[in-house]
């Protein structure tokens, strides 16, 4: 089992770090091009929408990649001193995580590109829940590394 991440798990960990993050900021864009179609009308979406599409695209295939180095070269053990609840929530934190990176932009693609109404509503409903955890994630990593200070952050910094 694998002490640290490897250079290319790190690269798209951050990599993915930083589309969701994009995809956040591009939200507006997209919603105004979807109202337009919603209203029968032709969107003529803008750029920020477009790069929402294209950065969906990229989450869902980084995710898959990320997912296939997981599941092949593996992660690192969770801290030993870790609580087994603790431990248990961080699995299922990941799991959930994955799961939208990889139901997520199949939703919006559907939506975009089907012009699927349901799948619509599948994507917006659980963007937030993407948002949540991926905050979670966020303070999960930072309550490691300064409240325990298991140094847990340098994994995904160091290859290994």
């Amino acid at each position: 089992m694998p002490t640290h991440y490897s250079r290319i798990q790190i690269a798209l960990h951050w990599a993915v770090f930083l589309l969701i993050a994009f995809q956040f900021v591009a939200h507006d864009a997209m919603e105004e091009a979807w109202e337009v179609i919603e209203k029968g009308g032709t969107a003529a979406p803008s750029t920020m929408a477009w790069a929402h599409v294209g950065a969906g695209m990229l989450v869902l295939a980084f995710a898959v990649w990320r997912l296939a180095l997981r599941l092949t070269r593996g992660v690192p053990p969770l801290p030993k001193e870790e609580p087994p609840m603790m431990q248990m929530a961080a699995h299922v934190t990941h799991w959930a995580l994955y799961a939208l990176m990889i139901l997520l932009p199949i939703g919006g693609g559907m939506a975009w590109f089907g012009g699927l109404e349901f799948a619509a509503e599948m994507h917006g409903t659980f963007a937030p829940v993407l948002m949540a955890l991926f905050l979670l994630h966020v303070a999960g990593a930072l309550y490691h590394q300064f409240v325990l200070k298991t140094n847990l952050m340098d994994r995904m910094r160091t290859p290994g």
